[in-house]
């Protein structure tokens, strides 16, 4: 989209003055001056959209004009670097972008331009460096501001974010988004205590009336839900649903806390009507995770192992869901795969103990007493439940007397066999 804008700042004016002074398609070959005759080509050949063929007489008066003036040579790199991107050739334009803030540090295209290739190539970081420059040189650009705040965000630099939603709301104090959008990222970083006493503040200040009243409950639950208080959190979702914020949602997270109190049966209640109502999911995979490891407690494992798999192909790194659907697996006799996730789950460092123990009954199962073992001597060694230990100690007591007896048997066929040699 910049790329397009710097044309019609850059690329079009030029055309069309070139076209009032001339007025036919020779005017380009009767040019004396070499660089000005390549400029002129390479408007004609972008106003006919010819985008490569516009950047190859670009570079011919690029390589004509490293006697301009810092001022001029940058603005000839900057509407090379806008036809490389118009063309599809990112690294050609990005070499032109940094040539151009060299030349000049102040263009704000550039740092434009720089920042949308950044995002294009998947570079918050490199994107939010170039923004924040821009901002530097124009504070009073609160479109480009207010996506330097949702970059932060894509990087998870809440903090970075919260103050450039607060510098929106200095400047456009109308806009209540962006104060509500400022406590909601200060909730995100994570210290829930001073969020709390911000929406609070916010709560009592804006009064039930206000369009935003049921979204500030619904985040102000959230902070309470992390903080541990859990059934004020729940009435909170309940209040945010009766004040219009979206029930799926208000559900989704009532679901939540009824999971970390452990009301397991609560839990698989609300995780199936959720998803038999079809309501929008805040949390998708964390919700199929949380109805996937209630119904292993329930010991409903087929159904567990079903919504777990659902959860993984959301979310392919979530912690515990290797070990909720190993310990189904197990439960099933699928020993193999139950292996295989424990293993999944001890390279997560989740409940890397009972991994270990898990894992070694898969073995004592696949008739694999050697993996067997190792994994109980690990069980001994990889945490403190005293009863956990206990079990693999008689395990690997039991294999050892299983293989001893084993040996004893082959060493007495062995003998018969020898003393009935004639």
């Amino acid at each position: 989209m910049l790329a397009a804008v710097l044309f019609c700042s850059l690329v079009i004016p030029s055309v069309i003055a070139m076209r009032n002074s001339k007025g036919n398609d020779g005017e380009a070959e009767q040019t004396q001056n070499p660089a000005e005759r390549y400029e002129l080509l390479a408007d004609l050949a972008i106003s006919e959209e010819k985008y490569q063929e516009a950047a190859d007489y670009l570079e011919k008066e690029l390589e004509l004009g490293e006697g301009l003036e810092d001022e001029a040579l940058s603005q000839l790199c900057l509407k090379t670097a806008s036809v490389y991107v118009m063309c599809g050739n990112r690294g050609r334009a990005a070499q032109l972008l940094d040539r151009t803030l060299e030349l000049n540090a102040g263009s704000l295209e550039a740092l434009l331009l720089k920042a949308q290739l950044a995002l294009e190539a998947g570079d918050s970081r490199k994107a939010a460096e170039a923004l924040e420059r821009y901002m530097e040189l124009a504070p009073e650009d609160l479109s480009t501001r207010l996506s330097l705040a949702r970059i932060y965000e894509n990087l998870n630099d809440y903090r970075g974010a919260m103050a450039e939603y607060e510098l929106l709301y200095e400047k456009q104090s109308s806009d209540e988004s962006h104060y509500l959008n400022a406590l909601r990222c200060g909730f995100l970083s994570g210290n829930y205590e001073e969020a709390l006493g911000k929406f609070d503040e916010y709560l009592e200040e804006i009064g039930q009336d206000s369009d935003y009243y049921p979204v500030a409950l619904f985040l102000r639950a959230a902070c309470v839900m992390q903080l541990g208080r859990l059934d004020e959190a729940e009435e909170g979702f309940r209040q945010a649903m009766d004040f219009g914020y979206e029930e799926g949602a208000c559900i989704e997270q009532i679901m939540l806390c009824s999971f970390e109190r452990g009301d397991y049966q609560q839990t698989a209640q609300y995780g199936v009507e959720l998803l038999e109502t079809g309501a929008k999911l805040n949390t998708p995979a964390l919700m199929y995770q949380r109805l996937g490891a209630s119904m292993m407690m329930l010991e409903r494992y087929e159904d567990a192992v079903k919504y777990l798999d659902e959860a993984e192909k959301l979310e392919l790194e979530l912690p515990g869901n290797a070990y909720y659907r190993g310990v189904s697996l197990l439960a099933l006799k699928r020993y193999d795969e139950a292996a295989a996730d424990f293993g999944t789950s001890i390279e997560e460092g989740f409940l890397t103990q009972f991994c270990y123990y898990n894992r070694g009954v898969c073995y004592v199962q696949l008739l694999d007493y050697e993996k067997a073992v190792q994994d109980m001597e690990m069980t001994l060694t990889s945490g403190q439940d005293a009863e956990l230990m206990e079990a693999a100690r008689q395990i690997i007591q039991q294999i050892e007397e299983y293989n001893e007896s084993n040996q004893n048997k082959e060493s007495n066929q062995n003998k018969e066999s020898n003393e009935n040699k004639p």
